[in-house]
């Protein structure tokens, strides 16, 4: 099964702060709900996993994510991931596009398209609720990577991550409502987002 995402949203933090912690794997993994950065093989290659739970299934992908390109001038960058299941189920591969925009006020906005192809059982629950939790998980990465880069602008500890112990299945049930009423109202987005 293969889903392409998109998603984008702003942060009130410069343009050159936000691509540090973008192009970090180091930075960037601790925001990823149930991601585990576990070796840099070299500058460009690293390994861990991460966690999902849905329902009575769970699953941890084990695998290397490379960054194929990075533009420190363009503020662009290209990641490709792959893994599988740690109980031989199934398997994920993700092509991760991430592009800055400086805004007028001094913030900065990202934008990015994931496409994402996954065999095995994960692939049962269909394009649909893939799409609703992925969604939910881009979420809990925003709000975990903008109160990390606050809190290091403001010279405070990183704050806990939410959702590090994977996405649950109360989270999962919510994504699905609510993307089920997005739908159904015609609206493609939460309110509030971009």
């Amino acid at each position: 099964m293969q889903v392409t995402l998109k998603n984008t949203f702003s942060i009130d933090q410069p343009i050159d702060r936000v691509w540090r912690f973008l192009s970090d794997p180091h930075l960037v993994a601790p925001c990823l709900p149930g991601a585990e950065l576990q070796e840099a093989v070299d500058e460009k290659t690293f390994r861990g996993a991460i966690k999902l739970k849905l329902g009575p299934f769970s699953s941890q992908f084990k695998g290397e994510v490379v960054i194929e390109q990075k533009d420190d001038a363009g503020h662009e960058i290209r990641m490709v991931g792959r893994g599988k299941d740690a109980k031989g189920t199934g398997s994920a591969s993700m092509t991760i596009t991430g592009r800055l925009t400086a805004l007028a006020d001094g913030g900065t906005r990202m934008e990015s398209t994931s496409d994402l192809v996954i065999s095995g059982k994960i692939a049962q629950f269909g394009s649909r609720m893939i799409e609703d939790v992925s969604k939910s998980m881009f979420d809990k990465f925003t709000e975990n990577f903008t109160a990390r880069i606050r809190a290091e602008s403001a010279g405070q500890a990183a704050p806990e991550a939410a959702g590090a112990d994977g996405v649950s299945v109360t989270e999962i049930a919510g994504a699905v409502v609510r993307g089920a009423v997005n739908r159904w109202l015609g609206k493609d987005k939460e309110p509030g987002k971009e």
